[in-house]
């Protein structure tokens, strides 16, 4: 109750405090808690309203959105293993901070591939310094073991883990992840983030290399991984400078110089070699143009 505080120079180490006192030290502490859940309440309602204006519920079915709050870590946790056990065909994620706990690492060992054993598709890409945690490690290089995909990139931009077309699992706070997260039902937004998850995938080095076991892949900046991805999707060298703000001259030069280092004479040479190595994946590509 507050009526006794520590004081090393009393003979018995206590001081004695003055109920009164005591008393207005409870209730201003109790004010200051008040206020800050009032503020946290508040941070969180202005997130809700503003998902709720983007994606109002009441929209048809075909076009709304709905939006589940996850208010804790484990709620979290939980929901993402009810919906990865509903996978149909692909999931796909995005970690660019944060170590899972050893404990957790079992769970997400059986769910990964209970969903690969029933052909579902994994994609993840992680932040490169999260390979070299141990048991993290251990973990990314078992389950890829068994056939999912894991890349590794300088930077992630956001945590999110995308299931299907149906579903999106996003952070409230992407600073403070055990603040929730929010599950939204939307295939536009869907789509924007599987739009986003491509791009970065494309730059992304394949878990194999990260260890600069795969010399080609080394080979390669982040623009430059670019570059190739967006010429085996066959964009034209226009889109491209412009995507990287350069002009059409700089990107012929940079295609030869690439060229050079790769020891081939074609583009399409090019796009062979690094399938091999594994920085390329042709069939990805054309399972994404036969969808777009």
């Amino acid at each position: 109750m507050g009526l006794l505080l520590p004081a090393p120079l009393q003979p018995s180490g206590h001081q004695v405090v003055r109920p009164g006192h005591a008393l207005s030290r409870l209730v201003s502490l109790e004010r200051e808690l008040a206020e800050s859940w009032m503020r946290e309440w508040s941070y969180r309602q202005e997130q809700i309203l503003s998902l709720l204006r983007e994606f109002p519920p009441q929209a048809g079915p075909s076009e709304g959105a709905t939006i589940d709050m996850l208010p804790t870590a484990s709620a979290v946790n939980e929901y993402i293993e009810e919906r990865a056990l509903d996978a149909r065909v692909r999931e796909q994620a995005m970690h660019p901070g944060g170590v899972p706990p050893v404990e957790l690492l079992d769970e997400m060992i059986h769910r990964d591939l209970a969903a690969l054993s029933q052909g579902v598709r994994l994609e993840a890409i992680y932040a490169h310094h999260l390979v070299a945690v141990p048991h993290l490690g251990e973990y990314l290089t078992e389950v890829s073991r068994h056939g999912a995909e894991i890349r590794v990139a300088p930077a992630v931009p956001l945590r999110m883990i995308v299931i299907d077309d149906d579903v999106a699992i996003l952070p409230m706070d992407p600073q403070q992840t055990a603040r929730g997260a929010f599950a939204v039902r939307s295939r536009q937004v869907v789509a924007a983030l599987r739009a986003i998850f491509g791009f970065h995938w494309a730059v992304a080095a394949p878990l194999t290399s990260a260890d600069g076991s795969d010399g080609v892949g080394e080979m390669l900046s982040p623009s430059e991984r670019m570059v190739v991805h967006m010429m085996a999707m066959g964009s034209k060298d226009e889109a491209i400078a412009r995507q990287l703000g350069i002009s059409t001259r700089t990107l012929s030069r940079k295609v030869s110089q690439l060229l050079d280092r790769l020891r081939v004479q074609t583009r399409f040479q090019a796009a062979v070699k690094l399938s091999e190595s594994g920085v390329l994946d042709l069939g990805d590509i054309r399972d994404r143009q036969l969808a777009g």
